[in-house]
């Protein structure tokens, strides 16, 4: 009679716990995501994620955090507070490969007006990952967007900086959006897109 009550008790926690999502586990390409991150004090939650592929090759799993779900580009580029696009690397690149591969995204994202306007920021961008040897498989890149500061990027939790400049901050709320918009904007395949705005969950591995 106790073994019963017991297994009854274990299985009522396991499916309590599966129900809240407290053991819940998301993977993208076999990389785990966090559900819940915390930028500048403020919890932001997975909004969706899926990898990234060029030619036939997945090149990084991106995962979009936001404080409250949004389901469309302009939701996402308007959304308050801080924002955070994580990319885990999927294949070794040099540095100055990753700058080449901004340079392009980037002008394909911008409008000419906004790419004009942006020139000091993207060639500040573009020293940050010139200047890394090799960015590898497994590395986790990570661009957060705090309100009053600017835009901060890391490699495995360590500030990037562009050479010469006083802040690791990038202060142009134009930057952040048109960076967003690279990853969840026009240019970005059907399938990504709608994974990082949670309209699907293709890419995600299969229980």
């Amino acid at each position: 009679m106790k073994k019963q009550t017991l297994r009854r008790l274990v299985s009522a926690l396991v499916l309590g716990c599966a129900v809240s999502g407290a053991w819940a586990e998301i993977d993208v390409s076999g990389v785990p995501l966090d559900e819940t991150v915390t930028v500048a004090g403020q919890q932001l939650h997975l909004n969706g994620a899926g990898y990234r592929k060029r030619g036939y090759f997945k090149i990084d799993v991106t995962a979009l955090y936001l404080q409250q779900k949004a389901t469309t580009l302009e939701a996402v580029e308007n959304a308050a507070g801080p924002k955070r696009v994580q990319l885990t690397i999927q294949q070794d690149v040099t540095g100055s490969q990753a700058s080449r591969y901004f340079l392009i995204d980037f002008e394909a994202s911008a409008t000419p007006a906004e790419f004009a306007k942006l020139i000091t920021e993207v060639s500040q961008v573009g020293d940050i990952y010139s200047s890394l040897p090799k960015i590898k498989k497994g590395d986790v890149v990570v661009m957060d967007w705090i309100p009053g500061k600017g835009l901060l990027a890391t490699l495995n939790g360590n500030v990037l900086q562009a050479h010469g400049t006083p802040s690791p901050y990038i202060n142009s709320e134009l930057l952040a959006k048109v960076m967003l918009r690279m990853y969840v904007g026009g240019k970005t395949p059907a399938e990504l897109h709608d994974n990082l705005l949670g309209l699907s969950s293709s890419m995600r591995d299969k229980k």
